[in-house]
């Protein structure tokens, strides 16, 4: 079973960026396959048939209660000159929120089609101090993570993230004889994370072939 968390994982692919000049975009459909067949390299399960059971993916979800709140802080900024500034990166934080929402909803319909993947939005919250955040998400995957091994849904736990949140949760599923597998990039990794899992696999340590198994690389097109 995989957990993703989107955030995690995906700044974990934008960081092939920095170690590689890549800027590669995510094929969710295609990172079961990925994982089964690296597993299958492995040792301990080479002898083994492996079967995904389902995928799991967690974000933040845009929805117009953000939209209001970041147009109702906009609109309590009066005209000064001394606020025009403030004003104007308040209106780009709205203007992007909202370029953001479309993209996520058509994602969402693309997942839709995908066979055994779940997609959990936990609504994101905005605040003027803070902007805006998730809240709720690593509790939900912390929650599947831990119902489904009490059910025994599965016996390997593959997850994208390496958010210490999640830490007692793993030592938890590994109380009842679950394997707990991590991929992240090694800058979104926390150590208490890679000592708690039974394998880690930092991202940028992945051979390009492999990377090309589950993303591909972005290349804007020239205009003729």
């Amino acid at each position: 079973m995989i957990f993703i968390d989107n955030s995690n994982f995906f700044n974990s692919i934008r960081c092939l960026h920095e170690d590689r000049n890549q800027d590669r975009v995510i094929d969710y459909n295609k990172i079961h396959p990925f994982i089964i067949k690296f597993l299958s390299n492995n040792p301990q399960y080479n002898d083994k048939v492996l079967t995904h059971i389902r995928t799991y993916y967690y974000d933040g979800g845009y929805t117009d209660n953000v939209i209001n709140k970041i147009k109702n802080h906009l609109s309590q900024i009066d005209d000064s000159s001394e606020n025009q500034e403030y004003k104007h990166k308040i209106t780009e934080i709205l203007e992007k929120t909202m370029r953001s929402m479309e993209a996520q909803k058509k994602q969402m319909e693309k997942m839709k089609s995908f066979y055994f993947f779940e997609t959990r939005l936990k609504p994101l919250q905005y605040s003027k101090t803070q902007g805006i955040f998730q809240k709720g998400v690593d509790v939900q995957l912390a929650v599947d993570l831990v119902s489904n091994a009490y059910l025994n849904n599965y016996d390997i736990a593959v997850i994208f993230s390496g958010d210490i949140d999640l830490y007692e949760s793993l030592k938890l599923v590994k109380t009842l004889g679950k394997q707990v597998i991590i991929f992240s990039h090694k800058n979104l990794m926390s150590e208490g994370m890679i000592e708690i899992c039974d394998f880690y696999k930092d991202i940028c340590r992945l051979k390009d072939e492999q990377l090309d198994e589950f993303t591909h690389i972005f290349e804007k097109k020239n205009d003729s």
